[in-house]
């Protein structure tokens, strides 16, 4: 099998490729860590598995995820499967909506990610489900009413709680979509169904 790694780490990029080559199962493992030579690998040949990271940092305007339709685009034989250092539910979920075949923790062994890795060559999924609750019906009635640009105040009121509660609330919603700012928040609970988009 061979496989195409995109990671912006490069020491474990290039320690993981070298161990993957190893294994009798795998006759290529290329890694490349930035988004321009990753595109340019990835049409030259044709790979049965792309394994990407989730979060490239500064080596790409995109996250792992963001290339997952990209990828299939271009290539739509080859199967792409996350790696990751954190488990987050959303990216999680979000991975599978855009056509993922699997979502890997970096803390995986060899074993288990050459098995996956197998599995996946053979047609398999390998994507566990979302480990955090979804958002509340309260929570999405609050990030929904954040999206219409209402102040803290305004949305407290609303709802009859105490802005200290709404804060809660506000905290949950970050924590669960992984999302840094309302902005983000409001994008993500769009995304995942948990809202609409004001008209």
């Amino acid at each position: 099998m061979k496989i195409l790694l995109f990671d912006d780490h490069r020491i474990f990029g290039e320690s993981l490729s070298k161990l993957l080559e190893d294994w009798d199962a795998i006759s290529i493992c290329h890694y490349v860590s930035n988004e321009t030579e990753f595109w340019n690998i990835l049409s030259v040949d044709e790979w049965d598995i792309v394994l990407l990271d989730v979060n490239l940092r500064d080596q790409s305007k995109n996250s792992g995820i963001d290339l997952i339709e990209k990828i299939y685009n271009k290539k739509p034989k080859t199967k792409v499967a996350m790696l990751s250092s954190y488990d987050m539910p959303v990216y999680r979920q979000e991975a599978l909506k855009r056509g993922a075949v699997s979502y890997i923790d970096k803390s995986a062994s060899a074993d288990e990610l050459v098995k996956k890795l197998t599995a996946i060559s053979k047609g398999h999924k390998s994507i566990t489900p979302p480990l955090l609750d979804p958002l509340t019906d309260r929570e999405a009635e609050i990030i929904k009413a954040i999206g219409t640009g209402k102040t803290k105040h305004e949305i407290a009121q609303e709802l009859y709680i105490s802005e200290r509660t709404l804060y809660n609330h506000i905290q949950s919603i970050y924590d669960k979509l992984g999302a840094k700012n309302a902005i983000e928040a409001y994008n993500k609970a769009i995304a995942l169904g948990y809202i609409t988009p004001l008209i």
